[in-house]
């Protein structure tokens, strides 16, 4: 076999599997909500890389100065911070899984790389940021035509590589770590020390020992691989000094090389030792003895529900990445808008974060039966209302949704300062508010494009592309509703106004989520096998 031979193995099998499921019940659904999806992204990131071209137009003829390396940092330096974001939390694009095909002939080495570019190009969000890239590339091409180019694609290119690397490592990483229950509760107990200290330093004012600090850590900034490291290269590039970017070129490719590298082996040793969610197993048989003690008939059904979203992995970076996000968030961005800009401008922040927490746990409201697996029997065996099992799914989510925007708001709070009392109330309200109607057709979608989820963080909790574009819609549908009572508190400047109305739809939304419930469970029941087939079979 030729040494492209095993790669072309490997395409030809993907595209069988491809091809097996757009024959599917849902093959042509899905089919369309991919390509509704990319629709989206690619007009969305032309329109940005219009930006970016002109910024970096503007860079590459300002000359050396903070005109120049700044923009350049920026792009970098926002891409990765935006791609790892969504990569740890939001993301949710297929990965290859290495144990699958360690029984064919084939080079392990190829098939990772293979689905780590496979699961790249897959990616509408991944498109999105290229197409950033691309825009500033063209900028400078018009501002700077030369052969410099050829070095600033190269940068271009070894970044786009790197960090999805990067990602593929930290996801690795996460995945090995996270198993240990006690691994998991000294991270999270450690980022939120680490909040409280920023919070303790930062209150009463800004301390100068704190941004002393910080302008120290600048200047250790490429550490924080690999956007400094592109940043530099850029910089250098964009000032014409083309000499000084190689060795930062060269630093680029190795890292990459090595990143890439290092998840390929932790990802391969996870395969050969068959570990992907068995860890915890044995600590959690040993504690299945001891109960909760929950009140209420559905008490038994929440305890488990609760238990399953404690010990998967994604849970727990959500614990991590959220809440630091917030704080980031509250210290940067949110000072700096504008005063005047009114009160009901400034609910934003508190807002979308009410919003965002659901959107981060919607792989599992829109898929809740995925992590049952072989288990779902079990709904349809036992003597259980289906819409007894339903609620108890959708109490756990919006208890962990709930918990994080809890965490999420003080560590926003804390840092942006204190809101007024109404804008509080109207976060809260939201959160709540918008609760039913998320949950109540994301029990709709679960029930009609079901799919396997493992427990694994970096190919755990994935949603099939119509599933993806279901919540997306939802997501918008709903916001767009809740949006409506704002318009009207702006024009009539009354920050009260959105409370109460957002109040009046969260009760209208939990009417129609007890009306939808036992229809919900009649559907249910009606799609039994289909779900089990889905659900009980193949991850892919």
């Amino acid at each position: 076999m030729s040494a492209g031979g095993p790669l072309r193995a490997l395409a030809e099998l993907r595209l069988r599997m491809l091809w097996r499921r757009l024959r599917g019940g849902s093959g042509v659904p899905e089919l369309v909500a991919r390509i509704a999806t990319f629709a989206f992204a690619i007009p969305a990131g032309l329109v940005f890389a219009g930006l970016t071209g002109a910024g970096a137009y503007q860079a590459a003829r300002a000359g050396p100065g903070l005109r120049s390396s700044i923009p350049v940092a920026a792009l970098y330096f926002g891409v990765w911070q935006t791609w790892m974001a969504v990569s740890l939390s939001v993301s949710d694009r297929s990965q290859l899984d290495l144990r699958r095909f360690l029984v064919y002939p084939l080079p392990p080495a190829r098939a990772y790389g293979y689905g780590l570019a496979a699961s790249v190009l897959g990616d509408p969000f991944t498109w999105f940021w290229c197409l950033l890239l691309a825009g500033a590339f063209a900028g400078a091409a018009l501002a700077r035509p030369g052969a410099w180019l050829l070095l600033l694609a190269l940068v271009s290119l070894g970044f786009v590589a790197a960090t999805a690397a990067m990602a593929a490592l930290v996801q690795e990483l996460l995945g090995r770590l996270l198993r240990g229950r006690r691994v998991r509760e000294l991270g999270i107990a450690a980022i939120y020390l680490g909040l409280a200290f920023l919070l303790l330093s930062s209150s009463g004012g800004p301390r100068p020992g704190v941004f002393q600090a910080v302008r120290a850590l600048a200047r250790f900034r490429w550490l924080a691989y690999p956007a400094a490291l592109a940043s530099e290269a850029g910089a250098a590039l964009f000032t014409g000094r083309s000499g000084a970017a190689l060795p930062w070129i060269a630093a680029l490719l190795v890292a990459g090389a090595l990143s890439g590298w290092a998840a390929y082996h932790l990802a391969l040793a996870d395969a050969r030792s068959g570990a992907e969610g068995s860890a915890g197993a044995g600590g959690a048989a040993r504690r299945a003895g001891r109960g909760w003690r929950l009140p209420g008939r559905l008490a038994p059904l929440l305890e488990k529900e609760l238990k399953y979203l404690a010990r998967h992995p994604l849970v727990t970076v959500l614990a991590l990445i959220v809440p630091a996000l917030s704080a980031f968030f509250g210290w940067k961005v949110a000072p700096h808008l504008p005063a005047d800009a009114g009160e009901v401008v400034r609910l934003l922040p508190l807002v979308g974060l009410a919003v965002y927490t659901h959107l981060a746990t919607e792989v599992f409201w829109l898929n809740a039966f995925g992590g049952d697996r072989g288990g779902a029997r079990a709904w349809f065996l036992a003597p259980i209302p289906l819409q007894d099992a339903l609620a108890a799914k959708n109490a756990a989510v919006y208890a962990l949704a709930l918990t994080l925007f809890a965490a999420s708001a003080a560590a926003l709070i804390g840092t942006a300062g204190p809101p007024p009392a109404w804008a509080i109330a109207a976060a809260v309200t939201l959160h709540a508010g918008s609760a039913p109607w998320f949950l109540a057709a994301g029990n709709v979608v679960s029930v009609l494009v079901p799919r396997a989820a493992s427990t694994s963080i970096q190919r755990g909790g994935r949603l099939s592309p119509l599933t993806a574009l279901a919540g997306m819609a939802l997501v918008s549908a709903v916001s767009a509703v809740f949006a409506l009572p704002v318009l009207a508190a702006l024009r009539l400047e009354s920050p009260w106004l959105v409370v109460a109305s957002w109040a009046a739809l969260g009760a209208l939304g939990f009417w129609l989520y007890r009306w939808a419930l036992p229809r919900t469970a009649r559907l249910l029941s009606a799609r039994r096998e289909a779900l089990l087939a889905a659900v009980a079979g193949d991850e892919e």
